[in-house]
């Protein structure tokens, strides 16, 4: 490959990487052409990208970008790089397709810009998403509002109550 073409490419994927906060770094060894358009489809779903890397090629982008952390995770063999703007879905979407085929394999990853392992984003697939947080906090509100709200009611309903066994004391037996 000549330094030009080289130079484009780590241009190219440099301005593609720049300001991403999750990547993650994935071995792409044997991981058929079939398994790579299904898996980027998935990817696709959730907003995320994957991109094939020739070594050299990343070597030189991550030295590009001041992310010195990928290099030494690089090793032999194809790698590919998955981004995007969302850390939960990139490891929901990787650990399941790696559950169905067995590939890829996380090498390494950056997520919210915090150098991380395969075990994290493992653990990250099962957190709950935006939406499940945003339902369980709502729920929990409505609760606490549901609560301020009969405590507020029954001030009046016990006052009423009051009133009433008092006047039914008062009353006159016939």
């Amino acid at each position: 490959m000549s330094k030009v073409l080289r130079r484009k490419m780590v241009d190219d994927l440099a301005a593609r990487f720049k300001g991403q906060k999750n990547l993650v770094l994935v071995n792409a060894e044997g991981l058929t052409a079939n398994q790579a358009v299904e898996l980027r489809s998935q990817l696709r779903e959730g907003q995320v990208r994957m991109r094939l890397l020739k070594n050299s090629v990343a070597v030189h982008t991550f030295r590009k970008l001041g992310i010195d952390a990928f290099e030494k995770h690089l090793g032999a063999g194809m790698n590919a790089i998955v981004y995007g703007p969302d850390p939960l879905v990139i490891a929901r979407k990787l650990v399941a397709y790696r559950e169905k085929n067995h590939r890829p394999e996380v090498k390494f990853a950056l997520i919210e810009g915090k150098a991380a392992d395969a075990a994290v984003i493992v653990a990250l697939s099962k957190l709950p998403g935006r939406e499940q947080v945003l339902a369980m906090f709502f729920g929990a509100m409505g609760g606490v509002i549901r609560k301020f709200v009969t405590t507020l009611n029954e001030i009046p309903r016990s006052f009423v109550g009051t009133l009433k066994a008092v006047s039914e004391k008062k009353k006159p037996e016939a």
